[in-house]
């Protein structure tokens, strides 16, 4: 009879374990198994520490870490799904489809600066298929708010003093929260009110890591997914996400727009940007005045207050023409959020918004962007060639397109094959064309990369006012007007006011095709002008290079 008391069980049992595990255990298993308890505890203890360090310093540092990894673990999934599936015999759409939708997932899931990050690989997405065209276009700022308590801190912090001291009287709820701040209305002692936008206290602790998991990102996207020249582009677009970081380099662009506004009469009292109040202004706390307005992302707001769109339109052409051609200080995110309108008296004034993303284009760039702006409304080819080639550019008409944002030349069209073969091919071309339109990245002026995007957004939102300006002709004379004042004798200037003046003339042509377009649209209810133009572009970048364009424009 079995007795549990015997003193052989204990024996018999471990032997019987022993036997039963032997066989199919590994060397550390046994090692760990037969190690006395008090080194398998130490061991315990490492393991455990270690585990609770990491999780600790996540902890810290934001979630950096497990951000990070998240954003490793997406990206190496997303190269091994490419090395085996991106072939002539695999649906290479499907592919598209699931890994855009897998990086749109990691980024918004990352939420804080990986939704700049994704707005940042958004503009070159005219390179990238579709599918990542269809979702970056998507891609919006994340609105985390913080409790009033993390928000006092850093304006103690920042400020010297508890924000109830500094102001009047500051209200507890923001008024308006993006990815890497919000903004908090209050009233200073002398009775102004002002907008008082506050950093997230995560951003400083995230952003390292961040932008290291973007150049990652991009170098897999460079290098292994879709072999297309983008990661030359990193360092410049993470020095410009870096000073978006900074808000006293953004109080300093706020203040050099206000004064060139000033300096342009076609512009001083049509254009506003609120004034910074200095003293409370701070790396991460920023204090403008408060502008009470309508939003141009809110359009029936806008038809209530009596703003038509022909003037909205030709002011912001206008503004985007003087910056670029002109001042060579370019706002590089004049989407809807960050357009007020307001009345000043009898006055109409478009108010502009954050001021974190900025460019400065240096003069000799400057200047050879409007020439190169005259040469291709001239259909001067050579010149036009000669300008992309010293920027490292190989095919100048694609570029010129690119740059109008309207086909440069018609291109010659070509049987759509939407078949799996027909869309792989297209990619295939794609990677081989963009050997011969790089030619040297050392070359290109990385200014390009912001500027494509901002003119982007302003011919979109032309085209969603309904194309009621032309925005060709009006940004080609700026860049031919600033041309004028190159020559510094007076044989010059002459000179070049009579070009300027036959520039204008022969420019003034395409206001025939703006005028038919804008017949048809308003008996027909058809696409305006914008839409005539797109589609020539959309033509032009498939037909020559394999580009598809469907979204971006709209993005």
């Amino acid at each position: 009879m079995f007795r549990w008391s015997s003193p052989r069980t204990p024996r018999l049992w471990a032997a019987a374990l022993a036997r039963a595990r032997g066989p199919r255990a590994g060397p550390t298993a046994r090692a760990f198994a037969s190690a006395p308890p008090p080194r398998r505890r130490r061991r315990l203890a490492v393991a455990a520490g270690v585990v609770g360090a990491v999780v600790a310093y996540d902890f810290a540092e934001a979630h950096a870490v497990s951000r990070s990894m998240r954003s490793v673990a997406t990206l190496i999934w997303i190269a091994a799904d490419y090395k085996l599936n991106f072939r002539e015999d695999r649906d290479v759409a499907a592919l598209h489809e699931r890994v855009a939708g897998l990086v749109y997932n990691m980024l918004t899931a990352n939420g804080g600066l990986y939704i700049k990050l994704g707005q940042a690989i958004a503009m070159q997405s005219f390179v990238l298929p579709p599918a990542f065209q269809r979702k970056f276009a998507t891609l919006y700022d994340q609105a985390p708010r913080d409790d009033w308590p993390a928000v006092e801190a850093v304006l103690r912090a920042e400020l010297g003093a508890a924000p109830e001291t500094v102001f009047a009287w500051i209200d507890h709820e923001p008024v308006a929260s993006a990815s890497i701040a919000q903004v908090h209305r209050a009233q200073l002692h002398t009775g102004e009110q002002v907008a008082v936008k506050v950093q997230h206290p995560a951003i400083r602790k995230q952003v390292g890591w961040d932008l290291g998991a973007y150049r990652a990102m991009v170098y897999i996207y460079d290098r292994w997914v879709f072999d297309i020249p983008l990661y030359f582009t990193v360092d410049y677009t993470c020095r410009r996400l870096e000073s978006e970081l900074d808000f006293e380099n953004e109080a300093s662009n706020a203040e050099a727009m206000a004064a060139a506004v000033a300096s342009e009469p076609a512009l001083a009292d049509r254009v506003h940007v609120p004034a910074v109040y200095r003293a409370l202004t701070t790396p991460r706390v920023l204090t403008l005045e408060w502008i009470d307005g309508v939003s141009l992302a809110e359009p029936q707001a806008v038809r209530a207050a009596g703003f038509d769109a022909p003037w909205i339109a030709r002011t912001l052409d206008d503004l985007l023409g003087a910056q670029v051609f002109s001042w060579g200080l370019v706002h590089c995110d004049p989407h809807p959020g960050n357009i007020l309108l307001r009345r000043v008296g009898r006055k109409r004034q478009l108010v502009l918004l954050d001021h974190g993303l900025y460019i400065h284009m240096p003069p000799a760039f400057r200047e050879q962007y409007c020439l190169l702006w005259r040469r291709m409304l001239e259909f001067d080819d050579a010149g036009v060639r000669e300008i992309v080639r010293s920027w490292g550019v190989g095919q100048s008409d694609l570029f010129a397109s690119a740059v109008m944002l309207r086909a440069y030349r018609p291109a010659a069209a070509e049987p759509d094959d939407d078949t799996a073969a027909g869309r792989f091919r297209r990619q295939e071309r794609l990677k081989q064309a963009f050997t011969s339109f790089i030619e040297d990245s050392t070359k290109m002026p990385l200014e390009l990369i912001f500027l494509g995007r901002t003119m982007r957004i302003i011919q979109a939102l032309n085209k969603q006012l309904g194309s009621p300006v032309n925005r060709i002709k009006i940004l080609a004379g700026w860049a031919s007007s600033s041309l004028v004042r190159t020559p510094t004798s007076w044989r010059g200037r002459l000179a070049a006011w009579t070009r300027h003046l036959r520039f204008l003339a022969v420019v003034g042509l395409s206001d025939l095709g703006f005028w038919l377009a804008r017949l048809r649209q308003l008996l027909t209810s058809s696409g305006g002008f914008e839409d005539v133009l797109e589609a020539g572009l959309r033509t032009a970048a498939r037909d020559n290079l394999g580009i598809e364009v469907r979204d971006v424009l709209d993005s």
